[in-house]
């Protein structure tokens, strides 16, 4: 089905009129503007304040849409727009009168801007009651005509003012606003305030946005389209490094708005159907261009660049915001709708200043690139969460017809050790990242706290972020709208000596990067590989997203998630002070797309692991720069691949260090597996830091060198996650231990490969004692410590190579290969002592006087199958048990003492 056209829209009486008054009011603003600037220049010669006055017909818009826009849904909206537009005739008519004071004058701009708030809330907020089926035809053909009468206004004001007085321009807008009231009066019919369907609380829209994902994207796509101004900020130095002449300055500034004339005329011919799908190929599309301009073209070719960026930009923006305004309740359209609009507007400013400071430290066409860059990597997050947020909700994926589910999310479910997943409850709007951490492992430790309930992350191996403590609470996220108030974050809440490390090392990291902010060159070159950088390492989170939001669901120890081979790359070819934007671009993306609302993700310790990880990059740098050449290219010596190692050495250091100081801060005391993680865990750090060495020499002969690390990085993501996954599979959750079946399978093997070579193969079955009492005593939780703290001692009284397996319960088991029966015996003995002195500390008291029984076998002695061995061992267990408990037995015992 395809839009109605612009004829049938026009056929629509009411919107003839909204139309109408619209473009009444747009011709009377550009007449006034030129007006105002000549009057003023008149009257003061100055430059500055003609700028000023003429700001001062955008900047108070932004004030009126975030303030001003409620009213209308609070008053009838056809109403509040007649009012608006007398209030604003009268405010004009006073403007046009002589002899008033500059300020006078420019305090009735001011109010004349605000005025116009409320006028466009209502006007959005009433477009869709009228036109319904034919809404995003009729915001085309607004913005084609609006396109064309902000032209008209601008040239017929210019061609006016040579004949008129500037008092009599500003005159004729008064009356434009009055003809306008009159119009909407006439043409435009009465409707009631909508019923609101909630109880109104302040700020209750902003939160009404934020809560909806599909609302919250939308919104950022809108205001994303600011970078795509960027051009015509920049036409006129733009035009200067191309070496054209003035005359192409207006050429430039004006291929934007004549693409979004092109752009808003095919947004009517687009069929419905498409619609979602292409906001967000027109939004990435409209970045492309500007990329292309790296290529330095000719100015014909700039000019058919910026426009086609021009026709996506203004394509998309509508979709964007037809959409946003018909997933808003009626009764919130004002005031969603103004709060869009004044963010469009402050994007385009933001925007264009920020370009226009990086054209200066480089070139405009550097900027313009970069706002490119910028709008493609931006808008295309935005605009899968989106299209993620619209799919899910209607219960299909977004990028596959008839309910297919894409092969990505497939992979996460292969993961899942358990057949069912939780649901979330009715009505509850689930969370991307909460379903897939549901699907991919249910009933794994990894959604409930692990022992001692901390678990750390590193900066130095691709850091994530250090988690000190788990809070009892059941998200990462508060839900509590009170949590949200900086009195309430979760960051008071740690201790005040992790507190002050936090702190302390975030104050060194800025303070470091300041001293060395003169370190480098900052040219175009940097900000061209810094770019490159940032795009492979989004681009590496996004293809390793789902890889990554398991890894880290299932890691409990001190995490390595690959992006410090960019970091550590950085450190190496880019100057200092460029580093913190690559790590915080890198770790927002990771915590918006990987880790949002994964358990004990917090923005406070996100950012104290980012500061650790600038700080560590620092480190690497100033080893690199007092010891190694500048030029990559002189990096041929033996020397040089020292320093590099130096570097690594260094940055793990820096980096471990403070993470560990952090947990051990935390918990009071040195755990070394606990703070510095497992061995593999540091080896896949370093060896991810040999990567990052690899990907620096690859930068320093040609950025683009770099794309071919890729491949390499998803293999090795996916390879450590199988890993992973094979650890948990066999792993006892609870004690760290092997599992029953993964131990079984080990001592089968085992006992084959004695049968083989005529070996023999101790078995030991233990129980701890008295096990329920202490469960009764202390509760299960106190009990999990202590089958904690047994397993550490069985695992640190046995031989290196034997294998230690939690069997069920209370009661563990352990594989002795190659071991005489006295051999056995002692190990046994030796655990049974280990555990009388073990005392296992809560708070204010101790558990101790713990005993365990132990019942021991050999193979071939008891069989020529493991199973046999295993009965043997176990009724000898019994026997112990059943002779008083705490002591070590064997079958030939247990006859012995029968027969006597």
């Amino acid at each position: 089905m395809r839009q109605a056209g612009f004829r049938g829209v026009l056929a629509v009486r009411e919107f003839r009129a909204l139309l109408a008054a619209e473009l009444l009011s747009v011709a009377g603003d550009q007449l006034a503007r030129v007006g105002l600037a000549v009057l003023v220049y008149q009257r003061t010669n100055s430059a500055g304040w003609t700028a000023l006055t003429y700001a001062l017909t955008f900047l108070p818009a932004l004030l009126g849409g975030l303030v001003l826009s409620g009213l209308a849904d609070r008053l009838p909206r056809r109403e509040l727009m007649v009012g608006a537009d007398l209030v604003r005739g009268v405010l004009a008519l006073l403007m046009a009168l002589p002899g008033l004071p500059i300020s006078l004058l420019l305090a009735l701009v001011f109010l004349l801007t605000l005025a116009g708030a409320p006028f466009k809330a209502a006007q959005q907020a009433l477009l869709p009651s009228v036109l319904r089926e034919q809404y995003l035809s009729g915001l085309s053909l607004r913005m084609v005509t609006g396109q064309s009468a902000q032209v008209a206004g601008f040239l017929g004001g210019g061609a006016l003012l040579t004949f008129v007085d500037p008092h009599l321009a500003l005159g004729l807008n008064a009356v434009t606003f009055v003809v306008s009231a009159i119009v909407i009066a006439v043409g435009v019919g009465y409707r009631p305030v909508p019923v609101r369907e909630t109880r109104h609380e302040p700020g209750g829209t902003v939160r009404l946005i934020w809560r909806d994902r599909k609302l919250r994207a939308l919104v950022a796509l809108s205001w994303l389209v600011g970078v795509f101004a960027i051009p015509e900020g920049l036409a006129a130095p733009y035009a200067a490094t191309l070496g054209v002449t003035t005359a192409a300055v207006g050429l430039l500034m004006a291929a934007d708005p004549a693409g979004s004339i092109v752009g808003a005329w095919l947004v009517a011919k687009l069929p419905s159907g498409r619609r979602p799908a292409l906001t967000t190929w027109l939004a990435v599309t409209a970045g492309v261009p500007l990329v292309l301009c790296l290529f330095q073209p000719p100015l014909g070719v700039v000019v058919l660049l910026w426009a086609t960026s021009g026709a996506c930009s203004t394509a998309y923006l509508i979709l964007a915001q037809a959409a946003f305004v018909l997933g808003v309740p009626d009764d919130r359209r004002g005031a969603a709708s103004g709060l869009v609009g004044a963010g469009v507007l402050s994007s385009q400013g933001v925007a264009v200043l920020a370009a226009g400071v990086l054209a200066d430290a480089t070139d405009p066409v550097l900027a313009v690139a970069t706002g490119g860059v910028a709008g493609v990597v931006f808008t295309g997050l935005s605009g899968v969460s989106w299209l993620r947020a619209r799919s899910r909700r209607q219960g299909r994926s977004p990028l596959r017809p008839g309910g297919r589910e894409d092969d990505t999310d497939r992979d996460s479910e292969l993961t899942s050790p358990c057949s069912s997943s939780e649901a979330p409850p009715p009505g509850e709007e689930t969370d991307e990242n909460d379903l897939v951490g549901t699907v991919t492992s249910p009933c794994s430790s990894s959604l409930a706290p692990p022992p001692a309930g901390t678990a750390a992350e590193h900066g130095n191996g691709g850091a994530d972020q250090v988690i000190f403590a788990q809070s009892a609470r059941p998200a990462s996220l508060p839900t509590n709208e009170r949590s949200r108030k900086p009195w309430h974050w979760a960051l008071w809440d740690e201790p005040g000596r992790v507190l002050f490390l936090i702190l302390l090392v975030e104050t060194a990291m800025v303070a470091l990067t300041a001293l060395l902010a003169g370190h480098g060159v900052v040219d175009r070159h940097a900000f061209v590989t810094l770019g490159i950088i940032v795009f492979l390492g989004v681009t590496m989170g996004e293809l390793s997203r789902h890889v990554e939001r398991v890894r880290r669901r299932f890691n409990d120890t001190p995490h390595v998630n690959l992006t410090s081979v960019w970091t550590f790359s950085a450190a190496l070819v880019l100057p200092p002070v460029l580093t913190p934007v690559l790590v915080g671009v890198l770790y927002v993306h990771l915590f918006w797309r990987s880790w949002y609302r994964v358990r004990g993700v917090r923005p406070y310790r996100l950012v104290f692991t980012g500061s650790t990880v600038v700080l560590a990059s620092h480190t690497a740098f100033l080893i690199r720069h007092l010891y190694a050449p500048a030029d990559v290219a002189a990096w041929g010596s033996p020397a040089v691949v020292l320093v590099v190692v130096l570097a690594v050495i260094g940055y793990s250091c820096v980096n471990s260090g403070l993470v560990g100081l952090a947990i051990t801060l935390h918990d009071r005391h040195l755990d070394l597996r606990r703070a510095l993680g497992t061995g593999k865990e540091n080896a896949l750090e370093y060896g991810t830091l040999g990567l990052g060495a690899i990907t620096g020499l690859l930068i320093g002969i040609d950025p683009m060198w770099a794309v071919m690390i890729v491949p390499a990085l998803l293999v090795l993501h996916r390879s450590v996650l199988m890993r992973q996954l094979e650890e948990a599979a066999s792993t006892d959750q609870k004690t760290g231990l092997t599992n029953a079946t993964a131990w079984t399978n080990l001592a089968t093997a085992e006992v084959q490969r004695a049968a083989r070579d005529g070996a023999q193969v101790g078995v030991l079955m233990v129980d701890l004692d008295h096990f329920k009492a202490v469960n009764d005593a202390h509760g299960h939780l106190v009990g999990d410590r202590v089958l904690q703290a047994v397993a550490d001692v069985l695992s640190a009284s046995v031989r290196r190579y034997d294998v230690v397996g939690r069997w069920g319960g209370e009661e563990f088991v352990v594989l002795c290969p190659e071991v005489t029966e006295d051999e056995l015996r002692t190990i046994a003995e030796r655990i049974c002592e280990d555990v009388r002195q073990l005392r296992v500390p809560l708070d204010g008291a101790t558990v101790d006087g713990l005993t365990v029984s132990i019942g021991i076998a050999v193979y071939p002695e008891f069989g020529p199958e493991l199973q046999d061995v295993l009965l043997a061992a176990d009724d000898a267990l019994f026997v112990a048990k059943d002779s008083g408990r705490n002591q070590v037995q064997t079958i030939v015992a247990a006859i012995g003492d029968l027969g006597r």
